[in-house]
């Protein structure tokens, strides 16, 4: 019961941590940044988050086409089932990073432009790694 717990607090304090770590953070430190540059950093941030999204959803393709244990309307079919579950992560990206994350700014500040940016970015950057660890990289 207390290796139970001990694992508990352990996993709680992990995500804890975790929960701070934004990647659009990591890439665009607003310490370092002021102004107008943390502004232009996260646009660079999505329009390269949005091309590795795009390139690691190709990859995922390329990798159903090469499975030979499937016909190809098997591997036809998982294509455009993925690419209808990539639709609806856009559009739930897009509605939470414009409507949710706004009220979510840094200091309270509500309507936070560089909120929705980092919010885009963020969810670019996690979705990528998600189809590298379904389907490789």
């Amino acid at each position: 019961m207390v290796r139970i717990a001990a694992t508990l607090i352990g996993l709680l304090l992990a995500s804890a941590a975790m929960a701070d770590h934004r990647p659009s953070h990591t890439v665009c430190d607003r310490a370092k940044l002021a102004g107008r540059g943390f502004i232009e950093c996260l646009e660079s941030a999505l329009r390269e988050s949005d091309q590795t999204v795009v390139q690691a959803l190709e990859r995922a393709r390329d990798r159903i086409d090469a499975r030979s244990d499937l016909i190809p309307t098997q591997r036809t079919r998982w294509k455009n089932l993925l690419d209808e579950a990539h639709g609806l992560f856009v559009r739930f990206r897009n509605f939470e990073c414009q409507n949710v994350t706004p009220y979510e700014g840094a200091g309270g500040r509500i309507g936070a432009f560089e909120e929705r940016l980092a919010c885009l970015v963020d969810k670019n950057m996690n979705r990528a790694q998600e189809l590298k660890t379904r389907y490789g990289p």
